[in-house]
């Protein structure tokens, strides 16, 4: 196990420890039960997300000191959400939403038959979330687990990571900049970092025709992909046996390897929205055809494995 060099403020573990069972699982099953028709939210991209009403009544009826105690609450029901079917390592994290209150949940997600590198971590599920909803976290609450230096990296990328806060169970307070004092961040190549809701690719447009009813969702996505490194946009529809869709965009890292695929992005509002693997019928990917990044491989690769069969078509667009 690790060192921990960190000073944790003990009040905060004794107060979590204080709580009863009863009140516990109350709370989880309120949350639970919020939750519960994740299918139904999708048209709102509510998902997997905590209204700030809510959190902020049951902190009022369970004379919680703040928000962030129940965060940390919160962080196993977050693992619920989380699909470890190699490590069997469940990870739960839960973010504030700067600019709503909402809280919103995640878990960790391997996908079995491909390579690590599709692996989903806890905090960049919270994160990729908030990006597909256009808004930025300021608080994120997680394990005793600290995020490894991927998720670091990962975290670094975002404009607003140097007013993150991570707290944790134990006690912990860490800014950012305390967990990855020297990162190489977007300035080094004269970027200023991913900033939810942007349209970093206004003008996207289809290489060829392309006039369906979903056309117009998928070059939205692909409007914002936060791809400032490659100048390569990438955006995916998933096509659902209910005739619903889901997207996902590229979220780039300027360190590269922790970038954020489409198709990894879309899986997780996938599962945020309640939907199974089996749900899909088929996707839909834009990208650039010939560019220094084209995401095809990378999308043919983890649908064929977790949907063998499925349709993927190809279009290719010119930011």
């Amino acid at each position: 196990m690790s060192t921990n060099p960190f000073i944790a403020d003990p009040t905060v573990p004794a107060r979590l420890a204080a709580i009863s069972e009863e009140t516990r699982r109350t709370i989880a099953a309120r949350i639970e039960n919020a939750l519960g028709d994740a299918q139904g939210y999708r048209n709102a991209n509510e998902g997997s997300v905590i209204p700030a009403r809510l959190a902020a009544d049951l902190v009022a009826e369970f004379a919680l000191v703040s928000i962030r105690d129940l965060m940390c609450l919160l962080l196993d029901v977050a693992k619920k959400i989380a699909r470890p079917s190699i490590s069997n390592f469940h990870v739960g994290a839960v973010g504030l939403e700067a600019e709503t209150g909402n809280l919103i949940l995640g878990g960790n997600v391997e996908f079995p038959g491909t390579h690590l590198g599709f692996t989903l971590h806890g905090e960049g599920f919270v994160f990729t979330r908030a990006m597909s909803r256009g808004t930025n976290i300021s608080v994120i609450a997680i394990g005793e687990a600290h995020p490894c230096a991927h998720c670091r990296q990962c975290l670094a990328e975002y404009a607003a990571s140097d007013r993150l806060e991570l707290i944790d169970p134990l006690g912990h307070t860490l800014t950012l900049a305390q967990l990855y004092p020297w990162p190489f961040d977007p300035d080094y190549l004269g970027e200023t970092g991913a900033v939810p809701g942007r349209e970093l690719w206004p003008p996207l447009r289809f290489d060829e025709d392309a006039s369906s009813a979903w056309s117009e969702t998928l070059l939205a996505a692909g409007r914002r992909s936060h791809s400032p490194y490659s100048k390569c946009p990438g955006g995916v529809l998933l096509h659902l046996r209910d005739g619903n869709m889901v997207s996902g965009h590229a979220i780039e890292s300027v360190a590269f390897n922790p970038t954020i695929h489409p198709i990894q992005a879309a899986m997780v509002d996938l599962l945020a929205h309640g939907y199974d693997y089996a749900d899909i019928t088929g996707a839909t990917l834009g990208t650039v055809r010939g560019g220094a990044v084209d995401y095809t491989v990378s999308t043919r690769e983890l649908l064929t494995r977790i949907v063998p069969g499925a349709p993927l078509i190809v279009l290719g667009w010119t930011p």
